[in-house]
């Protein structure tokens, strides 16, 4: 689910954040997405992941609404929400104190601090130590385990090394964790590169080896340049003004909740 136009976050191998900022979403926009996928295809939506285009916790009271909107007046299970951050002081700490059953998803991309800012410019405000502490208490504040998000970028961070640093650092600080492995999809202006399969592979069986819960994303939406990080406005021609005025929605509330 897209949660803003754009975000102002500007991790190096995201296309949305090369497109700059507009404003953030509303509950009911981020709910009517649901009924949207559910009208088209004429299926109900039974999972659904805070992700895409925008940082959830920049939104994180329309996120909180409309996630219990998903979960009260559509019936999605609160454990089948996912909630995903690059990570923003203080706010997963907020998010614990709702005891939700849903997963929260850690984007992470890099197994030490140097490495991380390298890769997402914003975790200099948020020290790694820090994103682990407020973790493990999220993990001790609803028992529900913690995602990883890994984006794998062809010789930057993944490596055998960089596996098992992670895997220390995940021993370190609890072991209720699951990490997502997403090779590189391919960003029209990026440097990096796609990683082999077999490296990808490699760093998986890394992980597994230090018993670390360990799945690589299935990519979807390649083709039409859908896949994760590749979303953006193929019609934006210059990228929006950040913390540009908030603009009311000139389309019709559809929902109420």
């Amino acid at each position: 689910m897209c949660l803003i136009p754009g975000c102002p976050l500007r991790c190096s191998f995201c296309a949305t954040g090369k497109g700059g900022f507009a404003r953030n979403l509303k509950r009911h926009e981020i709910v009517e997405q649901v009924l949207a996928i559910e009208d088209v295809f004429k299926h109900r939506v039974t999972n659904v992941v805070f992700m895409g285009m925008g940082e959830p916790m920049l939104n994180l009271k329309e996120v909180l609404e409309a996630h219990r909107c998903l979960n009260k007046d559509i019936q999605i299970g609160q454990r089948m929400i996912t909630i995903s951050t690059v990570g923003v002081p203080n706010t997963i700490k907020k998010l614990a104190s709702h005891k939700l059953q849903s997963t929260l998803a850690i984007s992470l991309h890099a197994p030490n601090q140097k490495l991380r800012e390298s890769i997402v410019p914003s975790a200099k405000s948020y020290p790694l130590e820090a994103i682990m502490k407020d973790c493990r208490d999220y993990f001790l504040e609803t028992s529900r385990r913690v995602s990883f998000e890994y984006t794998l970028l062809a010789g930057v961070n993944d490596t055998i090394e960089h596996a098992l640093e992670l895997a220390e650092l995940l021993h370190e600080w609890g072991r209720s964790y699951h990490v997502n492995l997403i090779p590189f999809n391919p960003v029209e202006g990026s440097d990096y590169q796609r990683p082999y399969k077999k490296s990808t592979l490699a760093f998986a069986a890394a992980l597994e080896s230090r018993k670390i819960t360990v799945s690589v994303r299935q990519t979807r939406g390649l083709d039409a340049s859908a896949a994760c990080g590749q979303l953006r406005n193929q019609f934006q021609k210059s990228p929006l003004l950040t913390g540009a005025e908030d603009q009311q929605s000139n389309s019709e509330i559809a929902v109420s909740c």
